[in-house]
């Protein structure tokens, strides 16, 4: 029976972040950015899972010809709670 406890601690413990692409979309449009793609840069699982993502935003196509203008931003969510981290230029090649 203790196994089997065990187990699920386990698994419980390595369930990602409550908060999720839909909570990224909201602080990407509280932040100006209409959300066109959403990415997850990076994932740390555990029982407080968190998840940056990036997501990039649809800008008019004046500011798309500014050089060097942030077209994304990277926001992390922690558990159910998602803020801005920064914004972040595409990597163009």
């Amino acid at each position: 029976m203790s196994r089997v406890f065990a187990v699920l601690c386990l698994i419980l413990a390595a369930l990602p972040a409550q908060a999720g692409q839909v909570e990224a979309r909201d602080v990407a449009r509280l932040n100006n950015c209409p959300p066109k793609k959403i990415d997850v840069v990076r994932s740390f699982p555990g029982s407080s899972g968190r998840t940056i993502y990036r997501v990039s935003c649809t800008l008019p196509k004046a500011t798309d010809q500014v050089a060097g203008a942030a077209d994304a931003i990277l926001i992390d969510c922690e558990q159910s709670l998602c803020s801005l981290i920064r914004p972040v230029s595409s990597e163009k090649n």
